[in-house]
Formats: C-alpha cells, structure tokens, sequence
C-alpha cells in the first residue's frame, strides 16, 4: 500500500530565515509584512557582452505559502525590517540598504494543483 503525504513532497527546512517584503498599493501607501519562514540566496553573476563583461548581483528568494504573497516591483529586506513611509519610499533603494533587493520576477510553483511556494529573484 503506498501512503499519500497530503503536502507536497518538499522539505522548506532551508527556509529557516526572516525576510520583510515592503509592496506599495496603487494609493502609493507601503504594506508590509514579515515573513519568518523564507531562503534568500544572493549571488554574483557574470554578464558578457558584445563590449566585455561586467558583474550583476542576482538573488533567489523562496516563501513557502498557499497565496502569492510577493509581487514583481516589491522590495525585500533581509531580516525584520523597520516599517516604511511613502514619502521614504524613493530613497529606499539597495545602494542605500544593505541587504535590501528589488523583486524582478515571481514564480508560483505548484503541487497537485496546490500553491506550495513562490519563487522570485532580480
């Protein structure tokens, strides 16, 4: 007899940090919210170019959710983040914020028909 697991067969213990995703409605007021089960990976890559080639910084952020709980354009924070004003919203950009990246592409990914978890990365 085989045994179903009613979950996906994915085990998030990797997804053992705290990341805080800052997303601005179209009434331009920030939300955020703090996720304490997620992976962030930043990594450095390699463009080459017809010119040359040049570095890029790059992550991949993991969240194990049932919704999709990041959008492209939202920005995420390493850790619990403070909490963000509209009017700082410009200025809050990564050469200013260590640890801080500017989400670029979402990525649901399913099991059974289920949302499991998003990824996204920039």
């Amino acid at each position: 007899m085989i045994s179903r697991r009613p979950g996906p067969p994915v085990d998030y213990t990797l997804c053992d940090q705290t990341v805080t995703v800052y997303h601005r409605r179209a009434d331009k007021s920030i939300v955020r919210t703090v996720h304490s089960r997620a992976f962030l990976d930043f990594r450095k890559n390699r463009n080459v170019e017809k010119t040359g080639s040049r570095e890029a910084n790059g992550f991949l952020l993991v969240l194990p959710c049932r919704e999709i709980c990041v959008s492209a354009g939202d920005k995420v924070l390493l850790g619990q983040g403070p909490p963000v004003e509209a009017a700082e919203w410009a200025a809050f950009i990564p050469p200013k914020v260590p640890g801080l990246v500017v989400v670029g592409w979402v990525d649901p990914k399913y099991w059974r028909g289920r949302l499991c978890h998003i990824e996204a990365g920039g």
